[in-house]
């Protein structure tokens, strides 16, 4: 398929080949060519993504004080020491609907969104980054983009629906957002236009209007376009041979063999090749403007996981309650997701701003800690927000009289293009952030 001619280039070109579309990055000579200068319009976007790890941290390590320079973190906090100047710290947030509940899904199934829960079916409400995908998605052609590293959760406790446990993305009131675990299906939801299994990757599939477009790219873009035309090959790569390992981490298998087949969608067996696989995804989907609004739910509350890779020997459950000082080194592997986001945003130029100055960062958690404290919770917020975000500081809302995490979410939204008047149970913007 021919590339359009100069004049009709935008930001939002795609490279075609057969049942492929692949979005372009950032290239500024496309947004120069088309003659429109620096008009809003031809201004990098502003990304919204919302992490999330179950059950808190570790209560005598998850703090942070000061600020610029001088802020400290606490231990839970320190892979993200080299970021501490794009971080803001929230302390005393609350969502007031999920102290109803004294088990862990009844503190996580409103995480995003504060509504009530109902405790005989399931029901709560609109999560805030599905408020956004319906609203203001078809900007992209994927309104958002919904990830997990583990499974949900099935069945009731004390007649209480777990699936709440497993899901803080929610479509409907009565419907939780489709949480992609497959790596290869998620990689897929960003280039395939229909369903491919062939063996030719994504790259070959658009070879002829890359060779076309090279020609008309600066010498800068040139490079930055090749780096992305990598980092795409790479990562399906490393998608086709997911699932190869047989030692899963962290458990000891019953078998000795699998007693089903291999699953045509291979998940890496190791905890930190999974999760840096699915950040590696966000990062192309913001990269090409596949889409702008991103969840990624690394565990799930009452995660079963247990993270050897960290040093721990118990289930992440039972060590969210126990507290030993093991703990510590798995809140630390989580923070260290963030950091990764961090290094790698802050690498990718969209004109005179990174995409991480570009980009708002969200990592929170049902609980300040694993036993079932949710009166105050655990946020921090990374990145620029599109010059909308002053990090390097730490913020206290404990007595303060709005503390709502929906307030949190208003800027949130406004940050990402999307102006409310009112969400969940606020009417007004969270102070001082």
């Amino acid at each position: 398929m021919p590339i359009p001619s100069a004049s009709t280039f935008s930001r939002r070109t795609l490279l075609r080949g057969v049942g492929v579309s692949m979005a372009l990055p950032w290239l500024e000579s496309l947004s120069f060519a088309a003659g429109t200068g620096s008009s809003a319009a031809d201004q990098p976007p502003t990304r919204t993504l919302v992490t999330f790890t179950g059950m808190g941290f570790h209560s005598s390590h998850w703090w942070a004080k000061g600020e610029g320079d001088a802020m400290e973190l606490g231990p839970c906090l320190k892979p993200l020491d080299p970021w501490k100047q794009r971080l803001v710290f929230l302390r005393g947030l609350w969502n007031e609907q999920a102290n109803n509940g004294v088990i862990h899904c009844m503190q996580t199934g409103n995480m995003l969104s504060g509504a009530p829960m109902s405790k005989t079916e399931v029901r709560t409400g609109v999560s805030f980054d599905q408020l956004m995908a319906q609203r203001i998605g078809n900007r992209t052609r994927i309104p958002s983009l919904v990830l997990g590293c583990e499974g949900p959760i099935p069945g009731l406790q004390d007649g209480h629906p777990l699936l709440y446990s497993s899901h803080i993305s929610w479509s409907t009131a009565v419907s939780p957002t489709w949480t992609e675990t497959r790596p290869a299906l998620a990689f897929d939801q960003l280039f395939r236009t229909k369903p491919n299994r062939g063996d030719q990757r994504i790259v070959d599939a658009v070879l002829e209007d890359a060779r076309s477009l090279r020609k008309r790219l600066s010498v800068s873009d040139r490079q930055r376009f090749e780096e992305y035309l990598g980092s795409v090959h790479e990562i399906e790569g490393r998608i086709k041979q997911a699932g190869q390992k047989r030692n899963a981490d962290g458990w000891k298998p019953t078998l000795t063999a699998p007693d089903r087949p291999r699953p045509a969608d291979g998940i890496p067996a190791e905890i930190p090749d999974y999760w840096k696989l699915m950040n590696d995804i966000v990062l192309l989907a913001f990269r090409t403007d596949t889409t702008r609004i991103a969840t990624l739910k690394y565990c799930n509350d009452g995660s079963i996981l247990t993270h050897s890779h960290a040093g721990a020997k118990d289930q992440h459950h039972q060590m969210a309650h126990s507290q030993p000082a093991e703990l510590v080194g798995v809140n630390q592997f989580f923070t260290s997701q963030l950091a990764y986001l961090c290094e790698q945003m802050e690498k990718v130029k969209e004109g005179g701003r990174t995409l991480l100055d570009n980009t708002s960062i969200m990592h929170c958690s049902s609980m300040i800690h694993g036993n079932h404290d949710s009166k105050q919770l655990p946020v921090v917020l990374l990145g620029g927000a599109g010059g909308k975000l002053r990090g390097g500081r730490a913020l206290d809302y404990l007595e303060a009289p709005n503390r709502r995490m929906c307030s949190l979410f208003l800027s949130l939204m406004e940050w990402g293009g999307l102006e409310l008047d009112r969400f969940g149970d606020s009417a007004e913007r969270l102070t001082g952030i």
